[in-house]
Formats: C-alpha cells, structure tokens, sequence
C-alpha cells in the first residue's frame, strides 16, 4: 500500500471545507450565496492567470475576473427573476466581454502576442466563469420568480436548490476522496502519466463507483420532495452518478494539464495539504454543469419543473 501523502493536512482542511460549506449552504439567505460565489470566483480567476502567466501565457486577469463576477450575477438575478432568459444573459455577457477584451488589446502598442493574451483571457472566462456560474444556476433552479423590487431583498431559504448543489458536491468530492484512497492503495496501471503521473486507472474506477454509490445514499436518505420534483431518484442517480463522476475525473485532469503546462504544482498555497482553491474545486468545474443540463433536460422531458 501506498503512503498517504500530506494526510492529516487534508483531513483538517477538509472537513474545514465542509464545515463552511453546509453553514453556507444552510445558513446564508438567498441574496447572500451569490455574493459568496462571486467573492470565490474572485480567487480562481485569479489563481487561475496566475498558472497562465507562469506558463508564458499574457492575459487581462482583472477583466477576466470582472467577467466571472458578472456571469454569477447574471447566473443569480435571472434564476430569481426570469429563469427562462438564463441563457440569454450568459450569451450577452460572454459577447460583451469579446468586446471589450479586444478593445483592451488594441492600444497595447509592445504586446508581441495579442492572439495568446485574447485567448488566454477568453479561457479563463470559459474556464472558470462560465462554469462556476452553474453552481447559481443550481441554487436557483425551480426557485418561484420574484418580484423585481424584491430581488435583493431576498431573506428566505429556497432549500431545493440548496440540496440540488450539495448532491453534485457530494458526487464529485467523494469521487475524489475515492480516487485518492483507492489509487493509493491499489493503484497499479497509470491514466495519463503525461498530465498527472499519480493518478491511476484503479483509482478513477473506485473513485466512480464511491461517488455514485454516496450520490445515491444522498438521494434516499434526503427527503423525496428535495430531489422527485426534479426527476432525481435512486435508479436515475445511478447513471447521473456516473456521468458526474467521471466530469468530475476530467475536470481533475484537466486543472492538472494547466498546471503541468505553467510548471506550477498547485495553483496556489493559501490551503494546507490542498494547494489552491483551484485545486480543491476543479472537479465541481465540471461536475456541476453536467448536472444543470441534467436538469434542464429532465424538465424538457417532463420529469421536472422547467427553470
């Protein structure tokens, strides 16, 4: 068996993490949880051009993460506003920030690589706005509208959606938590080695079937009329665990390619036995979108409210 590098700092931050999290979650009116995502998109932003730039990669990292605050926000108001205009919103702000992104590099005069710093401006909105922005659109989702004068006044506790977001949290951490556990001690056959050596096929395997398996402990044991009205049962979570599970596999690779490509073994230092904030929600990047089309597509379907 494997040493279990670093373990006690992970076990700390962790459940340090999860602490906060479901305080958050559980405690915070509706109008404080965009204001807390959009604080946190903040920082991944930010860690985010920090491995672009140590790549080589020039960016506008401020208008970068002034477009991720802006996705958020739009993500929040028209959840709580007119969640039919959801994508609507989404696609004015990205267009938006095309714009000005290419009115920021116009006047740049000794820019030798204006195609790479759009580029690697753009991604990272992609990357981190648009994706994190999903998580709003979770908490939100099937929330009944509000009227206009009241949305930021908005005091109550819309629980659905609450439990919505903490189910693809669930999948993905505890895939994650499987795939470290089970890659350390059975892992024998590495999964790219090129990207991340210490992964292995025994772990991404057992980290699957730990984050399905705890998805759908999460979806019996909650209360049915959190998860039936949007078409979320045991047999149906069994393969949205999968799917989820393995978004979340990618979205793990996928961090680890940036940061094989910046040289950088963590996306920053501010989490003990974690690295960067980066590092500990890569795999929700992805594993929370996934999920919001699941709901979309459950409510085309008739299996849930639209939203």
């Amino acid at each position: 068996m494997k040493q279990l590098p670093d373990i006690k700092f992970r076990l700390i931050s962790g459940f340090s993490i999860a602490g906060l999290l479901f305080a958050a979650v559980f405690l915070l009116p509706d109008a404080g949880i965009p204001v807390v995502l959009a604080l946190l998109g903040v920082v991944l932003s930010l860690e985010f051009y920090k491995l672009e730039s140590a790549a080589g990669i020039p960016n506008f990292n401020v208008l970068g993460t002034l477009a991720t605050v802006a996705l958020v926000a739009v993500a929040w108001w028209t959840g709580v506003r007119d969640p039919a205009t959801a994508g609507t919103w989404d696609a004015v702000v990205l267009f938006l920030t095309t714009i000005a992104v290419l009115l920021r590099q116009f006047p740049q005069k000794n820019n030798p690589h204006p195609i790479q710093t759009i580029a690697g401006t753009l991604l990272g909105v992609l990357y981190i706005g648009l994706l994190w922005s999903c998580l709003a659109k979770l908490l939100v989702f099937g929330r009944p509208s509000a009227a206009e004068s009241s949305i930021w006044t908005v005091s109550g506790l819309h629980l659905p959606g609450r439990w919505l977001l903490l189910y693809s949290l669930f999948v993905a951490k505890f895939t994650d938590i499987g795939a470290y556990l089970v890659g350390c001690a059975f892992g024998r056959h590495k999964l790219i080695p090129r990207i991340s050596p210490g992964k292995s096929w025994e772990g991404v395997i057992g980290g699957i079937a730990i984050g399905t398996l705890v998805g759908c402990i999460v979806v019996h044991f909650v209360p049915a009329a959190n998860y039936a009205p949007y078409g979320l049962t045991v047999p149906r979570a069994i393969p949205l665990g999968i799917c989820l599970a393995i978004c979340t596999v990618v979205g793990d690779l996928t961090e680890s390619l940036f940061k094989r490509a910046s040289g950088l073994k963590d996306s920053a230092s501010a989490i003990p036995g974690m690295g960067g904030l980066l590092d500990v929600v890569d795999s929700i990047l992805f594993a929370a979108p996934a999920f919001y089309l699941y709901l979309r597509l459950a409510a085309a379907l008739g299996w849930a409210p639209a939203a």
